[in-house]
């Protein structure tokens, strides 16, 4: 009996105790049948049968003013006592338990900060204040929690509330922190849906606390069309907002360059974004830059960044000796402090070794692409090496971020080998043509129908190019590619002084029938003829660049240079952009969002199976301690081979890990892997109440309760109050009361009154 009264009453412990004043109004009815009736008539006889005649109908009456008075009393008991009714489900008769299940956001926007409050700190309020209310009624209800960055696994499952949840409760939010990753609400919201429907209660509650950004729900409708499938069957839906206002937020976007070039004492160029998604222009901003966590002797300033506008700024940092270094650019907090900083993690090396393989050995068209690349090793960081075709199947490849092959006639079979390995690791290739080349070991062996390491077939004879017929015309027409981003869409009297007189052509046939089809192969510049010039191409994991023409004054035997792009000044600016274009940078040594894993696959017969990872400094600088599991896996050509294999999963804090894989000879391999806040979380803009209405589809189950409001909890946990409700039943019934009271009463006439 008691379990049934906390389950349909606020304040149960009153109900038994009101429950007695029901029979006031019966015992006052009883004594009064008691008195006796004064009668100031003498006609005694006619009074007697006149009281019989109407005996039965006052007895009635009285009854009837009984009953008013006893359901008078009963009302006031319920709205002492509070009751709670779905009058929907009637489950005060069922015994029905209620059930709530309450989805918590904590992407990175929840971070958004006002005063000394935050949208999350806000939410866990409101789960300790439904929690709270739930425990006025111990074990009539369950509670479940799922937090969204784990929302395949539920802080809490279907518990009863009671006070030993409550003190769970209260330790667990205690130290439940934001995190900073860009989360999906509707995969909170399937797995309520799941829970929900597993579930048996009556009553069942789905209560959302997000901050309801706008942006999750114009590019997410997923999320408005599950809670539109919870409207449906029949549970109540909290939609529960924790920030008051949208707020502007100014966030790092970009934090980029050719850092897989960077080399000692020699200037990295870095490139860093801020975007304004405010509503007002924000002027003077200062951005501070630290190398290795030791702030940089300057500021980067952005005079003025308008509303919702993106740009842009260089500079250049300079790396004093090699090895591994953390790089971080910082703002000033304002309201969203995990976009105010963005991290980059570097392997500097003394220099960047590049292969020049000249297949002529009496030429010297690798000197050109040495002096463009590497007149000085300590100015660009390049350090070219000169070798003939035989040392590509000689030696390692691997060393080289840089393949050069000018003018090679053929290559053997074990090189070709070699240079398909090394460019589907992530090498860079490039091809200049020249009078040696044999078009028929091109087409069969290197382009081998456009898997190869050609882009194109070849026709069997070079070509060229006709004289100018005017002064305005150019022999090379470069395309907005990123290799001549320097040049492209401008009048650049460099490039049009560029004269080129000998080519080679791409077959005709396959221009006609196939170039269409060759969704990888991008012509990049043509000349004045429309004829390709320079192409690129990928290769498993690397790129490919293709150059038509020599790459240096190859005369012909009329004594024509094949062209004079080398002695142009436009030459050295294509050859530095294109190292940087093509190196591929080891997968450690870019930055990744929050959140994704570090994956390991290590070669067995290298590394021991111990790794160590030492997470960011503002995350406390934990020392955490792997072991990576043995697994066969096999390559393209199925050699199998013994990988140790494992992940680490737990990167939510932006900023630099730094991992050290112990070897076989007991060295350390230190590497570092950057993470980074997601720009998807900067924007602020909210939905308002009304915008989110008319994505829902205005359904009565549905409420949107204000940030800071909390009074529509008390009272909506298993239910719904009907107060008002009975407080219209009781003002009825008391004027009905009195009516008939005073219809039942005696009214003398007054002394003075008119006969």
């Amino acid at each position: 009996m008691e379990a049934w009264l906390t389950q349909h009453f606020v304040n149960s412990a009153l109900v038994s105790t009101g429950a007695l004043m029901i029979a006031a109004p019966i015992i006052i009815h009883l004594i009064n049948r008691f008195q006796y009736k004064r009668v100031q008539f003498a006609a005694m006889e006619f009074l007697l049968q006149s009281q019989q005649t109407n005996q039965r109908r006052v007895l009635i009456e009285q009854l009837l003013l009984l009953l008013l008075r006893i359901i008078l009393i009963i009302c006031l008991l319920l709205l002492i006592g509070r009751l709670i009714l779905d009058p929907t489900q009637m489950s005060m008769f069922h015994g029905a338990k209620s059930h709530h299940v309450i989805v918590l956001d904590d992407s990175g926007s929840m971070r958004n900060a006002w005063g000394e409050q935050t949208g999350f700190q806000e939410g866990l309020q409101v789960i300790r204040k439904i929690a709270s209310e739930g425990a006025n009624r111990p074990n009539t209800e369950k509670f479940s929690l799922i937090v969204l960055s784990r929302a395949d696994a539920p802080l809490f499952l279907q518990r009863d509330i009671n006070e030993e949840l409550i003190n769970e409760l209260d330790a667990k939010l205690s130290n439940l922190n934001c995190s900073h990753q860009s989360l999906d609400l509707n995969q909170g919201l399937e797995a309520a849906v799941d829970l929900l429907n597993e579930d048996r209660a009556i009553i069942k509650t789905l209560h959302l606390i997000s901050d309801f950004r706008k942006s999750d729900w114009q590019e997410k409708k997923g999320v408005a069309s599950t809670i539109e499938k919870l409207s449906n069957s029949d549970t109540a839906i909290n939609l529960i907002k924790t920030v008051p206002d949208s707020q502007s937020n100014l966030a790092i976007t970009e934090l980029s360059g050719a850092t897989e070039v960077a080399a000692v004492d020699v200037p990295l160029r870095l490139r860093i974004s801020l975007k304004n998604f405010g509503e007002q222009v924000a002027e003077d901003v200062r951005v501070s830059a630290f190398v290795d966590q030791t702030k940089l002797p300057m500021s980067i300033v952005f005079d003025k960044i308008e509303a919702g506008s993106e740009i842009s700024q260089d500079f250049d940092v300079v790396f004093n000796k090699p090895g591994l270094h953390e790089i971080n650019v910082s703002l000033t907090n304002d309201a969203l402090d995990g976009d105010n900083e963005r991290y980059m993690a570097i392997n500097v090396k003394p220099s960047n070794p590049v292969l020049i393989v000249d297949g002529n050995p009496s030429g010297n068209e690798w000197m050109y692409i040495q002096t463009a690349i590497a007149p000085d090793a300590s100015t660009t960081g390049f350090a070219p090496s000169v070798e003939n075709v035989d040392y590509l199947r000689r030696h390692p490849l691997s060393q080289f971020k840089n393949i050069y092959l000018l003018n090679v006639a053929e290559l053997p079979l074990d090189a070709v080998a070699a240079l398909e390995k090394f460019v589907s690791d992530g090498g860079g290739l490039i091809w200049f043509a020249g009078p040696s080349l044999q078009p028929a070991f091109y087409n069969e062996k290197l382009y081998k129908n456009g898997n190869g390491l050609f882009p194109a077939p070849l026709e069997m004879s070079t070509r060229e190019l006709p004289v100018r017929e005017s002064s305005t015309t150019v022999d090379l027409n470069v395309s907005d590619h990123p290799l001549f981003s320097v040049f492209a869409g401008q009048d650049n009297p460099l490039i049009e002084a560029v004269t080129i007189s000998r080519y080679f052509p791409i077959s005709e046939q396959w221009l006609q029938t196939k170039a269409e089809k060759a969704s990888g192969v991008n012509v990049i510049a043509t000349l004045r003829n429309r004829a390709p010039l320079i192409l690129e191409h990928r290769l498993g994991k690397g790129r490919i660049i293709t150059c038509l023409t020599s790459a240096g004054p190859v005369m012909t035997n009329e004594g024509e240079p094949w062209n004079t792009w080398a002695f142009n000044p436009s030459y050295i600016v294509f050859q530095l952009e294109l190292q940087k274009y093509l190196v591929q940078s080891r997968s450690h040594e870019q930055a990744e969002i929050v959140g994704a894993p570090i994956p390991f696959s290590l070669d067995a017969s290298r590394f021991s199976d111990e790794i160590e990872i030492q997470t960011p400094v503002t995350q406390g600088g934990r020392t955490i301690r792997l072991k990576a599991s043995p697994e066969e896996q096999s390559d393209t050509a199925g050699n199998s081979t013994l990988q140790l294999v494992t992940a680490y999963r737990d990167t939510d804090q932006p900023g630099v890990y730094t991992v050290q894989l112990k070897q076989q000879d007991q060295t350390i391999e230190p590497r570092m892997y950057a993470f980074n806040f997601p720009v998807s979380e900067s924007n602020l803009e909210l939905a308002t109440t009304d915008e989110l209405m008319n994505e829902l589809g205005n359904s009565k189950q549905i409420q949107i309760q204000e940030p800071g409001e909390f009074q529509w909890i008390q009272g909506q946990e298993a239910g719904r109050e009907i107060t008002n409700a009975i407080l219209l039943i009781l003002f009825v019934l008391l004027i009905c009361e009195q009516l008939l009271a005073y219809r039942l009463s005696y009214h003398p006439k007054t002394a003075g009154a008119a006969a």
